[in-house]
């Protein structure tokens, strides 16, 4: 995104001399810090997260820090300015009243769950960001651009080799996590954003990053349906509103007739076998037919036991909430849902590791936790932000300003990918997604809010 693309009519005059050197220079400071810890989530997934001094990690640090940055920018009514920020707002509250009377009952648990809706306070950290300077809606252009240069080839080699030696992988001391755990999902949702990234032209990619971008992609389309829908609905619906849907649709057609190929090959030459795991699905032509079948209708025996697991948890906690005693508070925030709910053995009926605290699914999580208000203002609040989008891709459209609308189809649709991976695992719970999630979230509100401004010189929202 070209920089005059944010400071034309009256934008440069909304700069440093509004704010305190030094502010400002923190700020920058705590940008580049910010970047480095979504970089560090996404190369080395949940290892990552546990660098740090319990119950200190490095996600709670760039949120106690980020808060402080916040408070000192005096940005707080103005990252309020809009309906969606709003509803951001309310929504936490209503989660931290249904967290707080649990701390003495979970302990730590409690605000660990509540993060999910919680570090939502790294959106309202991101949009005091660029209403404190607009031009550093740029700078994270720019510094993606880096992350996509990085990330695809570095993950691509990371992950394979995880895949490979994940049972050699020494440990934390003290600890069962390996010195790298990597989601198939959570790589899907940053490979689906990182093509977007390439489609709408902010980057420009060669052979050699396309190359390495198939070697990534093709596991997690082989091993996981979440994260194979995270990284090809994005592309997908991009390509729509950039107008480019006959290409990609060319690439799909070309896809599948290389993957109808290959399988012929396998079927005459080789024998398919049922994965026992989830983790045992090979890199195969057969394992992504099963999953494709998974989606539209019915599959194996061990995929489909994955997504009636799923499914059948969901059903409990509909019938709690919905149709049941905790239809307005839910169960609040560091109960045990699994546990609660009786379905951690998940192993012996569905051939399916899943042993985990929520129900793979982040609408199902709020539901259980916050209640029917709190899927009611989630719902909101996602569909708040998408309208936002969605209105500023076509007024930037109609102005003729292609730089800021390809700029908000990146956003869109990155943001998708990370909703379509919480509708399949624990995703949006954790930092490895919740972080990246928000901060996105922030991105778009923050720089809608710019973009809305900029036509009239000196009317920028200022703290």
């Amino acid at each position: 995104m070209s920089r005059a693309s944010t400071r034309h009519n009256g934008n440069a005059a909304y700069d440093a001399q509004s704010r305190p050197s030094v502010s400002l220079r923190l700020s920058d400071h705590y940008l580049v810090f910010l970047m480095a810890v979504l970089l560090g989530y996404a190369l080395l997934g949940k290892s990552f997260g546990y660098l740090g001094i319990p119950p200190f990690f490095i996600g709670e640090v760039t949120l106690l820090v980020g808060s402080i940055i916040f408070l000192r920018s005096g940005c707080f009514l103005a990252t309020l300015a809009t309906p969606t920020s709003v509803l951001l707002a309310i929504t936490m509250t209503w989660v931290l009243l249904r967290t707080l009377p649990f701390i003495g009952v979970y302990g730590f648990d409690a605000p660990r769950d509540s993060v999910i809706i919680l570090y939502g306070t790294f959106a309202l950290i991101v949009i005091s960001l660029l209403l404190e300077d607009a031009r550093r809606i740029d700078t994270l252009v720019h510094y993606y651009a880096a992350f996509v240069a990085i990330f695809v080839p570095a993950i691509a080699v990371l992950f394979n080799f995880y895949r490979i030696f994940l049972d050699y992988l020494p440990s934390f001391p003290g600890q069962a996590m390996p010195l790298l755990y990597l989601k198939t999902g959570d790589i899907g949702v940053h490979l689906g954003g990182v093509a977007v990234f390439a489609l709408v032209g902010f980057r420009k990619v060669g052979w050699g990053w396309m190359i390495f971008f198939g070697a990534a992609i093709a596991p997690v389309i082989a091993s996981n349906r979440g994260g194979m829908m995270a990284a090809v609905i994005p592309i997908i619906l991009a390509a729509l509103l950039l107008g480019k849907a006959r290409q990609v649709a060319i690439l799909f057609v070309a896809a599948m007739i290389v993957l109808a190929t290959i399988y012929s090959l396998e079927t005459a030459f080789t024998t398919y076998e049922e994965p026992k795991g989830s983790q045992d699905r090979a890199l195969s032509a057969h394992q992504i037919v099963q999953n494709l079948a998974s989606v539209v209708g019915q599959s194996g025996h061990q995929t489909e036991g994955t997504k009636q697991w799923r499914l059948d948890w969901w059903e409990i906690i509909i019938n709690d909430t919905v149709y049941g005693p905790n239809f307005w508070t839910g169960r609040g925030f560091g109960l045990n849902l699994a546990d609660a709910d009786n379905h951690s053995s998940g192993e012996k009926t569905y051939q399916v590791v899943a042993a985990t605290r929520s129900p793979h699914n982040a609408h199902m999580t709020i539901l259980a936790r916050a209640g029917v208000p709190g899927l009611v203002l989630w719902i909101a609040l996602l569909l708040s932000w998408l309208a936002m989008l969605f209105n500023a891709v076509a007024t930037a459209w109609r102005r003729g300003q292609g730089d800021w609308a390809r700029l908000f189809i990146f956003v869109l649709s990155y943001a998708i990918g990370f909703v379509i991976n919480a509708s399949f695992d624990v995703a949006l719970e954790g930092p490895m997604q919740g972080i990246w999630f928000w901060c996105l979230f922030g991105f778009g509100i923050g720089s809608v809010m710019i973009f809305k401004a900029v036509r009239a010189p000196g009317v920028l929202p200022k703290c």
